[in-house]
């Protein structure tokens, strides 16, 4: 079954696109709560279009999206949780050695830890591939699925992502899922899928939506990518507009619906 995930995870960023520092102050605390209300809306309206719901979800994170963990808790929603501090070089955990606590208390299906990972800077990958392990400890005793979303230099991407992918699992690390930039042939999946042997979801890097149409169209007919995790193609625009008052909350919520939907059926579309 696949997995088709609306990201928004964003803290740094997302503070950014409405008008505010990292981190933020109270106000801007409220306005990015507000508007993660109005991408978890759209999500919803998207929800209720799809005949097998339990293919949707969504990733949030504590600080912004509390009220939205909850009630996705309370409405059986399928969510994934966010365990890194946001804008790092390293993987580190956003709660330190309380991360355990904060995942306890909602008990997510997913946890999610992004790690921008180079092959070649071995101390680095030891210190931050020790994290990794306890975080993946601690998910399999918990029953907690981890995604471990990999951002590699751009050069030879495919050789990095694998090399990459090597030294994590060798490290340890037992991801459930990866979630991984899109490449592009259907043949690098095909050998992508042989070198990770679990799950693989394709993410969209905040690209244009011609680009992440074109990766998903790719990751989709290769028959061995499991679905996508897209977030601010969806919802940057819609929100930045909502955000300067161009357009109101309904228009806003319709929009990223739309653009929601416009990915999943892509995706239904090229699956051969």
């Amino acid at each position: 079954m696949p997995l088709f995930i609306l990201p928004f995870d964003h803290r740094s960023s997302f503070s950014k696109l409405i008008g505010f520092t990292y981190p933020t102050n109270r106000k801007g605390t409220r306005e990015a709560k507000a508007m993660k209300e109005v991408i978890f809306d759209g999500f919803l309206q998207a929800r209720n279009q799809v005949e097998n719901k339990d293919q949707l979800a969504i990733l949030v994170d504590e600080e912004f999206g509390t009220d939205i963990l909850k009630k996705a808790k309370k409405k059986n929603i399928k969510f994934a949780q966010t365990v890194e501090k946001t804008s790092q070089e390293f993987f580190d955990f956003n709660y330190e050695d309380d991360f355990d606590k904060h995942l306890l208390r909602y008990k997510p299906e997913f946890a999610k830890a992004l790690v921008r990972y180079n092959p070649n800077q071995h101390k680095a990958n030891k210190i931050q591939n020790a994290k990794l392990k306890k975080l993946s400890d601690f998910c399999m005793k918990e029953d907690i699925k981890l995604i471990i979303e990999l951002l590699v230099q751009e050069d030879n991407k495919k050789e990095v992502l694998m090399r990459s992918i090597q030294q994590i699992l060798k490290a340890g690390v037992e991801p459930s899922v990866w979630k991984l930039e899109g490449l592009p042939h259907v043949k690098d999946w095909i050998e992508m899928r042989r070198a990770t042997y679990i799950p693989i979801i394709v993410l969209g890097r905040g690209s244009s939506k011609k680009k992440v149409d074109e990766w998903l169209s790719v990751a989709a007919k290769s028959n061995v990518v499991d679905g996508f995790a897209v977030g601010r193609t969806i919802f940057a625009s819609v929100i930045s507009d909502y955000s300067n008052k161009k357009i109101a909350r309904k228009v806003a919520v319709e929009r990223i619906a739309k653009n929601y939907l416009h990915f999943i059926k892509l995706w239904e579309k090229s699956v051969k």
